[in-house]
């Protein structure tokens, strides 16, 4: 019977997804790690609470990160952090000459997408009550979430704008240098931070569109509107601090916790493949499909001596698994939820 023990988290990235240009993320770490592909710059901090990496990785086993508000509040359990500063790319180049027009020109709002996406099926791997787990994320967590987790290569991406739970907008203004605007917010010790809104540019341009300015979950309803998204654009050339977080994944004992519904993921997903059990976020282009950032979470087994009969007696036993009452479960959460602040929002409201 596997445990947590006999398992570790690899974190890699890349800007596109083959596995052989990324480079190991060292989780924890306060110094950012810089990205550069075509589509723009990125710089990464991952942040996991109570990690246990691969021997010899030399990780921290936690971030200063998850003892400052709201981490510490929220329970966060992983977390994270980019700075990205899109550029344009050659065969963006239109005819138009005006180059104060082509400086303002950028990715737009709905375009710009965060999520995750995978190579193979799923759906034979989901395990029981994922459709109500799919339900909470949907409804009360991050309802501009979109895709198919039951399709040959399953997806679920949101825009950027309403998935991020900080944006920080640096837009500087024309007396600043290239290398002023692309600074980046560091906490000593943590590494990336961000608060929600922005430099003095980027607070009063968020201002201009009515883009709520100092509070996140106000800014992730507020786009979610198509109206919203058609005002915002992600301008080529400045930086951008996005902060993804939650205590829903707890990577320490591999558990799913969403509210009023707790998932042991082992048993579904640990094998003699373990290797390639792995959960990808992406930063994308909707339209263009352009990968800016690509952050894979590996399940690296460091037992390698057990019996496979072992293995194929786990794999057994999560198909034995009795159904689950779905209805209850979203009834658990229902109820778990109306006594924390989180964002529901009602299908109609998202464009």
């Amino acid at each position: 019977m596997h445990s947590p023990d006999d398992f570790r988290i690899r974190v890699t990235a890349g800007t596109d997804y083959d596995p052989a240009t990324h480079v190991r993320v060292r989780v924890n770490d306060a110094e950012p790690l810089r990205l550069s592909g075509p589509g723009g710059d990125v710089w990464l901090n991952v942040r996991i609470k109570n990690h246990r990496g691969e021997h010899g990785d030399g990780a921290p086993p936690s971030s200063p990160y998850f003892d400052a508000e709201p981490h510490k509040k929220n329970d966060d359990t992983y977390g994270i952090g980019l700075w990205f500063v899109p550029k344009r790319e050659s065969s963006d180049e239109d005819d138009d000459k005006d180059d104060q027009r082509q400086e303002e020109k950028g990715i737009a709002g709905s375009d710009l997408q965060w999520g995750n996406d995978f190579d193979e099926p799923l759906r034979d791997r989901l395990p029981p009550g994922f459709g109500a787990a799919l339900r909470i994320v949907k409804w009360w967590i991050d309802p501009g979430l979109e895709g198919d987790p039951y399709a040959d290569r399953p997806y679920l991406y949101g825009p950027a704008l309403s998935s991020f739970n900080r944006v920080y907008a640096a837009l500087g203004d024309e007396s600043e240098t290239k290398e002023s605007r692309e600074e980046k917010p560091v906490r000593d010790g943590c590494g990336l931070w961000f608060e929600e809104g922005g430099d003095a540019g980027g607070r009063a341009w968020r201002a201009s569109i009515g883009c709520p300015d100092d509070d996140g979950k106000a800014r992730m309803a507020w786009a979610l509107g198509a109206a919203a998204k058609a005002q915002w654009t992600w301008q080529y050339g400045k930086g951008y601090g996005l902060d993804f977080y939650n205590g829903y994944l707890d990577f320490a004992d591999l558990t799913l916790r969403l509210p009023g519904f707790h998932l042991a993921l082992l048993r579904y997903y640990a094998s003699e493949k373990a290797e390639k059990t792995c959960l990808r976020y992406v930063l994308r282009h909707r339209q263009t499909g352009r990968v800016y950032a690509v952050v894979v979470f590996s399940l690296v087994r460091v037992n390698a001596g057990e019996d496979e009969k072992d293995v194929d007696e786990d794999v057994d036993e999560a198909d034995e698994v009795d159904e689950v009452d779905e209805d209850k479960i979203i009834e658990q959460a229902r109820r778990s939820l109306s006594i924390h602040d989180e964002v529901h929002v009602e299908a109609s409201d998202v464009d």
